[in-house]
């Protein structure tokens, strides 16, 4: 199936659920003023919403942080091996400035690292030709963490990782808990699978989410593009790498601007609830 359009959210959406316009609900059945009425700017409504920054979720507060490096090992970074994601090639530099940031002001670095065997493999085998031909197979030096950024002593790395998902079959969760970690940051790929995977169960356990957007790579821009647009509207706060460094550094100031300006907002509505309320008293 071919990638389709999406310059056009409203024909993009017809063209995925193979509906026509005339389908579509109007503002009679669906209407939420002064959001949208009608499905069509509902629709709209929904496409710019995926592109709002949520930083008043949560403060990024250092004591509280954990870096995770998600499965940046040399199979999927060396760009000689077979499954190498060239953009994650080209991050490692951010990596390394983000990792040392870290470092610097005392937030622990975890790694992991995506390693698969014949009795562990689940469907990898069928999905992946390279992963059944051996690659990040279990003990091997491919399926070790890429050398540029390779762990410090006493630094905690997850090795017995057989899925995407980072918590999944292993002590992640124990470690982050062990340490207080209430704020989870991540960088890693692929974007879309194991880096996704990774956020989404960190939010399902009560953790706040920070996904690097310029510091998270896939091998398909579209992909990487929606799992950062779904990060942003209901898991994370998706912030590019610099900025990262800079509130670690100094403060929060970009959360503290979002709460003023949403209280702001929700202020003035309120007000024009109550005009219109009187209005139609």
């Amino acid at each position: 199936m071919a990638s389709r359009d999406f310059t056009d959210p409203v024909e993009g959406f017809l063209g995925v659920y193979g509906r026509r316009k005339d389908e579509l609900l109007g503002p009679d059945k669906l209407s939420a003023p002064p959001v949208f009425e009608g499905e069509r700017r509902f629709i709209e409504f929904a496409d710019r919403d995926y592109d709002v920054d949520r930083h008043w979720a949560f403060r990024i507060k250092p004591e509280e942080c954990a870096l995770i490096v998600v499965d940046l090992q040399e199979d999927f970074v060396n760009p000689s091996n077979p499954m190498c994601v060239p953009e994650a090639y080209r991050q490692i530099p951010r990596v390394k400035k983000l990792i040392e940031a870290c470092r610097s002001v005392g937030v622990p670095v975890i790694y992991t690292a995506h390693n698969i065997a014949s009795d562990c493999c689940a469907d990898f085998y069928e999905f992946w030709e390279p992963i059944a031909a051996g690659a990040i197979k279990e003990g091997t030096a491919g399926a070790d963490v890429y050398h540029e950024i390779y762990p410090r002593t006493g630094d905690r790395v997850i090795r017995v990782k057989h899925a995407y998902d980072s918590f999944a079959g292993t002590d992640l969760d124990y470690v982050l808990r062990d340490r207080d970690v209430k704020t989870v940051i991540i960088c890693g790929t692929l974007t879309n699978f194991c880096c996704e995977s990774t956020a989404r169960t960190a939010y399902f356990l009560n953790y706040h989410v920070v996904f690097g957007s310029d510091v998270n790579a896939s091998d398909n821009a579209l992909a990487h593009e929606a799992t950062i647009r779904t990060m942003r509207r209901g898991f994370a706060r998706v912030l590019d790498h610099q900025t990262i460094i800079d509130i670690l550094a100094n403060g929060d100031r970009l959360h503290d601007e979002a709460r003023r300006e949403r209280q702001t907002k929700r202020a003035g509505a309120a007000v024009a609830r109550g005009d219109l309320a009187a209005g139609r008293a």
